[in-house]
């Protein structure tokens, strides 16, 4: 499986909690997030894995443009 996350941002409020990352993850690799805390990674987690929405930017996965798709309706 690869996820793509083209220009991703999340904002709460007037607060930015994502700011325009791009990411690019792909099959039989190991990846590790890293950051301080309230740096994101959490949200960031979430936006990848469909529980949470962007403000804007996209999802993909395998190809596909998966975003503002709930888990659910994602296909594997």
């Amino acid at each position: 499986m690869s996820l793509e996350l083209k220009n991703v941002e999340k904002k709460v409020g007037i607060e930015t909690h994502i700011h325009s990352a791009n990411l690019k993850l792909e099959k039989n690799t190991i990846n590790v997030l890293l950051g301080s805390t309230l740096a994101g990674k959490t949200t960031l987690m979430q936006i990848m894995a469909g529980l949470d929405k962007t403000t804007s930017g996209e999802v993909w996965v395998n190809g596909d443009n998966v975003t503002g798709r709930e888990e659910q309706k994602r296909n594997r």
